[in-house]
């Protein structure tokens, strides 16, 4: 998952160094140029949260390094915003009509919500479950590694750029959704079981 998210980060930095046409090419070059502003803002939020949001999986270095991971945490959160808010605008004019237009839109939405609800619990001091929001916003971050996943099956599927492009607008997040949920599920399922195993432990003990 890291690996693939630096890539990913790395091959979108082409935006700020390349021109529109060259950086992105037919059909978008024209697209993209005429929004290059919200088309950085988006890119540059995009490639933050990417390289920034594996660190905060990492127990040991959440752990050891404390006020570390907070200050990665409020620079990814803000990433989000920044890329969220003009990935939203953006959604409004995606190629592919309406279609790419709700799924690119929704994503944007639930990237934003999702940021949102993470940064209230923390301040509430819920730390489970910001960690929880925190995975289901990293899910919707990772869609721009699994976009670039999809494209290439949809196209060896025999399906034509436009109705690849729809389809991704949808598929590039919805199951890392689902994943993220399972994950969230099989975390609780191991506490519940430690804490009965505690439990039991105590119990015998006493």
């Amino acid at each position: 998952m890291t690996i693939s998210a630096f890539l990913i980060a790395l091959f979108s930095f082409r935006y700020f160094i390349l021109s529109p046409e060259v950086a992105t090419g037919p059909p978008f070059a024209k697209r993209f140029a005429e929004y290059i502003t919200p088309l950085l803002f988006h890119a540059g939020g995009g490639i933050v949260a990417l390289c920034l949001g594996p660190w905060g999986f990492w127990a040991a270095l959440r752990n050891k390094y404390l006020s570390l991971h907070r200050w990665m945490g409020r620079i990814y959160l803000l990433a989000v915003l920044v890329g969220g808010t003009a990935g939203v605008y953006m959604a409004a004019t995606a190629f592919g009509g309406l279609p790419a237009r709700i799924g690119f839109g929704l994503l944007g939405v639930l990237w934003l919500g999702t940021g949102a609800m993470a940064y209230l619990r923390i301040r509430r001091g819920n730390v489970q479950v910001h960690r929880e929001w925190m995975i289901r916003n990293y899910a919707l971050t990772f869609a721009a590694v699994t976009l670039r996943i999809w494209l290439p099956v949809f196209a060896a599927l025999g399906y034509g750029f436009p109705e690849a492009y729809i389809a991704v607008a949808w598929v590039s997040w919805i199951p890392n959704l689902f994943v993220a949920e399972m994950f969230i599920r099989l975390g609780k399922t191991l506490i519940q079981r430690r804490q009965a195993g505690l439990s039991a432990a105590s119990a015998h003990a006493a």
